[in-house]
């Protein structure tokens, strides 16, 4: 059993968007942004995990996959305690996913810079998180 085809093509996209950047936080930031823009103009890989023919693995992969692309290069040293990534990278998605699911994609591109807030928070406290949050919010990367 692979991934689902549309979760691959998500999961390449954010990879790709990562590739493009030198700095770790950029990195994060172009992960999300990429993944925010491909469930923006491919809405139905929200359902795409739900079709699986394990639904349950198939999330659960897609989640530590996630997690694993963000704790490839992270600062661990100075990670803050508390939330596991993969409960972090869970509510982001589960965020995203509700967002879609409720025809409110319009209101993803706004929430970006947030999400990216939320990603780098653990890793680099709030004041350095919000610099990135804020970098990338005026200067989107392209993904």
């Amino acid at each position: 059993m692979g991934v689902p085809p549309a979760v691959a093509e998500l999961e390449a996209a954010i990879l790709e968007a990562c590739a493009a950047e030198v700095e770790w936080p950029a990195q994060v930031a172009a992960g999300v942004y990429a993944g925010v823009d491909f469930a923006i103009a491919r809405p139905q890989i929200v359902n795409a995990v739900s079709r699986g023919t394990d639904p349950i693995r198939d999330y659960e992969g897609m989640i530590g996959r996630f997690a694993s692309f963000i704790q490839l290069r992270a600062p661990t040293e100075k990670r803050l305690p508390g939330t596991p990534d993969e409960t972090l990278v869970a509510g982001i998605v589960g965020m995203v996913g509700d967002h879609v699911r409720l025809g409110r994609t319009d209101r993803l591109a706004e929430l970006r810079a947030d999400l990216v807030l939320l990603t780098l928070l653990p890793y680099l406290g709030f004041a350095e998180a919000q610099q990135w949050a804020n970098r990338v919010a005026k200067r989107p990367p392209t993904s």
